[in-house]
């Protein structure tokens, strides 16, 4: 702003004063509006956004006092307006200069907030904002009598008492806007007078609520509750900047409960009216205040203020609002940005699942969540961005798994397909993924939710699941052909006795076409007939022997050596010695399924002989390999050198080339197998060592390292989610047992066994197949299952 700007602006205000205390007398209220005051007011609200920015500018600073002296005039101008107003009040409403008034008020009140405390070595400064403050008090409470005066002024309407129009629509919008801003600013500064405003917004609101549904305007409504929340959470980080317990910060935090009563109560007005973005708001503030009350940095009094003035107050809104349409969408919409934030999410998810747990029979709420706003997918795919969370917290992974069986629980109750459907959806594709907690969460679900069908559907289940790990050859590693063995294993102890000899005797383990299935379904439940176990295992040691007797014939055969070694994996480890082939091993170092045959090699490593593959001549190829093949070729290393009931196996090369490998990982595991080797007196690190003099000295600092065991690794009951089917409790390959015991009992008080089963009759085997792995798309009816079983 230049100096002959600043020069004018003594006379901008003459000139206003003139024309809204002289002229206004001249012409009839109505004609003034018309004529004067909409074009002067817009031209004000300019000047006060300059003003506004001088003052807030550093090089303009040495005008500050004389720009508080000019809004001081300005006031005295607005003063005498409002008189006016108040004088033919009741001959006419001038409903568009209102707006100058909040439009004043919010800017001095920012100034005055921003600058009372920086000004206050400043005399001259801080009397001319004294002043400043005063008369805006003065302005502001002659504005709220005239809005909605009280019993004492003889009036006893509001000023927008007769709005028939867009135009005056607007001004009733726009004036409580602003109404809203101005509270927020003056909040930090009087709390008593920030009440009176909220409680004329209030007052506003409630009176023209219905005319805002009839005329379909209900986002000034919106809006007043977003920055009535924006003004809480600039309170409470305020508050958690400072940190101090003071009485300064009790009276903010009782202030936030009052704006949280009119959020509250102007929700309610709004009814189903609230747009989806407000509760959007409102939820990241929530999540802000659990976030803060976790930190363990927040004194204990002033968290204990937090907790009763703002997380009380917050949730009492989510209490009245979850069974809105738009809170469920904002709910299973909502995009948290932190960690903090999604434990917090996950905090208050679990509390709306609470609330649904007590209105299980409103078929409408539920269907809300389950189906229309799916929380459930939310949920699992916030679990992508929650390693360290659930790493480090394994109560809330437990928490969640209880509640979100609950929710999938009601879902299936809502009798609804699409919603039955969506659950589904999710569960499976919760499996056919990568990450680990998501796939353990879903494995963990699909425990719960398979209780609650029938053995039929159960058994169509695992055949759908059976069909995805046909596709996965026995030796793949990637997480998600691991997590969908484990989940096939889980269906597969969870079907009754008589389903499990009918799987056995459909897919017999003396057909190779088989091997898939039984590589994850071994080792066999204990409660399959010893008869039928021993009937099993005879067929797999046929086939292993005649495989055997093969392989010797043609040891280059490398279809031969992989049925072999599913045959291993099946049966577990071998009795007899096995000579390996002469393959190439420098190539199968470089396969991605080397690491799986070599964790076969290690089980199996006291039945097998591994000259060939610890030769010198494959060094060059385990250089390049993988560090998981490295790392199992040290364990091989280590384990057949360490053996006394087979042939001395040296590995000298490899382990010298390991010990100087770029992995550290790698370099320290082999210096390790160095040492027990060495402590073990074994030729292969006794030969090394003379021929290495200076890994001695490494071996010496490699002993005297202090190290630390970590305490074992206490037993878990091994358990499973018991079907209705069942009459007993069977074992089970999860790995949480006694968290599912503990989950099955919690689910057993939600939902008690009082219900028959439900039957869904239809499930699409085939719904999530690729094109390039499942082309054929048929669907399996669960009460037809004996005339597919052979099928597959």
């Amino acid at each position: 702003t230049s100096l002959k700007g600043l020069r004018c602006q003594e006379s901008d205000i003459d000139l206003y004063e003139f024309l809204l205390t002289n002229t206004i007398r001249q012409f009839e209220p109505r004609e003034f509006e018309a004529e004067v005051s909409c074009a002067i007011l817009p031209e004000l609200v300019r000047f006060l956004e300059k003003i506004q920015s001088e003052i807030q500018s550093n090089a303009l600073s040495c005008f500050f006092v004389e720009n508080l002296t000019l809004l001081l005039k300005l006031a005295d101008v607005l003063l005498k307006l409002i008189e006016y107003l108040t004088e033919k009040e009741e001959q006419c409403q001038l409903l568009r200069s209102l707006a100058i008034f909040p439009e004043y008020l919010v800017r001095c009140y920012t100034i005055v907030r921003k600058h009372y405390s920086t000004m206050a070595h400043e005399s001259e400064a801080l009397e001319t904002m004294k002043a400043l403050y005063a008369v805006c008090k003065k302005l502001l409470l002659a504005f709220l009598e005239l809005l909605y005066p009280r019993g004492a002024s003889g009036r006893n309407s509001n000023y927008f008492r007769a709005i028939d129009y867009d135009t005056e629509y607007d001004c009733l919008e726009k004036v409580c806007i602003l109404l809203t801003n101005v509270g927020n600013e003056i909040s930090p500064i009087d709390s008593l007078l920030a009440s009176d405003v909220w409680k004329a917004i209030v007052k506003l609101c409630t009176e023209h609520v219905e005319e805002s549904f009839i005329h379909n305007r209900t986002a000034w409504l919106d809006e007043i509750v977003t920055i009535l929340n924006n003004g809480i959470s600039a309170s409470l980080v305020d508050l958690r900047n400072k940190n101090e317990p003071t009485k300064q910060s009790t009276i903010a935090l009782k202030l936030n409960a009052f704006c949280l009563r009119v959020m509250l109560k102007i929700l309610t007005l709004s009814k189903q009216h609230v747009a989806e973005n407000t509760f959007s708001s409102i939820i990241r503030s929530l999540l802000d205040v659990k976030t803060c009350l976790r930190a363990r940095e927040i004194h204990k009094e002033l968290a204990a203020g937090i907790e009763q003035y703002l997380h009380i107050g917050y949730m009492a809104i989510v209490e009245h609002s979850f069974r809105s349409e738009s809170f469920a969408k904002a709910l299973s919409q909502y995009d948290c940005k932190t960690e903090d934030e999604i434990h917090s999410f996950y905090s208050l998810m679990m509390h709306i699942v609470t609330q649904l747990l007590t209105n299980t029979s409103d078929n409408v709420l539920l269907s809300l969540y389950c189906n229309r706003h799916h929380l459930l997918q939310h949920v699992c795919s916030l679990l992508k961005r929650s390693d360290n969370l659930l790493y480090a917290n394994a109560t809330l992974y437990k928490q969640l798994v209880v509640q979100c069986s609950a929710l999938i629980l009601m879902g299936v109750r809502v009798k609804n397909r699409a919603a039955q459907k969506k659950i589904e959806e999710t569960l499976v594709r919760m499996i056919l993924q990568e990450h680990y907690y998501t796939a353990l969460f879903a494995i963990d679900l699909w425990s719960i939710y398979v209780r609650y069908h029938s053995t039929q559907l159960m058994y169509a289940y695992f055949l759908f699941w059976k069909k995805i790990n046909d596709h996965y050859s026995t030796f793949t590693t990637r997480p998600k052909q691991v997590y969908v063995r484990q989940l096939v294993r889980n269906l597969f102890v969870f079907l009754p006795v008589t389903h499990k000899d009918k799987i056995m005797a459909t897919y017999p383990a003396t057909d190779s076409a088989n091997d898939r299935l039984w590589a994850a379904l071994c080792p066999l439940p204990k409660d399959v007939d010893e008869s039928k176990r021993k009937q099993f295992t005879a067929g797999l040691e046929n086939r292993l022997k005649q495989k055997l007797q093969a392989w010797q014939q043609a040891p280059g055969n490398v279809g031969t050596f992989y049925e072999v070694m599913t045959l291993l994996t099946i049966t577990g480890v071998v009795t007899k010695q096995i000579a390996m082939p002469q393959l190439k091993w420098s190539t199968a170092m470089k396969t991605s399924s080397a690491y799986s045959i070599f964790d076969g090699f290690e089980r199996n490593s006291r039945g097998l002989c591994l000259s060939t593959l610890l030769s010198s001549k494959n060094v060059s190829a385990l250089t390049e390999a993988s560090p998981f093949v490295k790392f199992q070729v040290l364990k091989l290393i280590m384990v057949t050198n360490s053996s006394s009931t087979i042939p001395l196996v040296n590995g000298q090369s490899m382990l010298e080339t390991l010990l100087k490998d770029s992995v550290p990982l790698v370099k320290a595991y082999a210096l390790l197998v160095l040492r027990k080797l060495y402590d073990k007196q074994r030729p292969v690190a006794q030969e090394l060592l003379s021929k290495q003099p200076q890994l001695q000295s490494q071996l010496i600092r490699c002993q005297n390292i202090n190290v630390t065991k970590l305490p074992p690794l206490k037993g878990t009951l091994s358990t499973a989610v018991v079907h209705r089917c069942h009459g007993q409790q069977v074992e089970s390959s999860e790995s949480l047992g006694s968290l599912m015991h503990t989950i099955n009992s919690k689910v057993n008080e939600l939902f008690p066994d009082n219900e028959g089963d439900e039957l869904i009759q239809d499930i699409d085997v085939d719904m999530f197949a690729d094109a390039g792995s499942l082309t054929k798309k048929r669907k399996f009816d669960a009460t037809r299952i004996e005339d597919h079983s052979a099928d597959g």
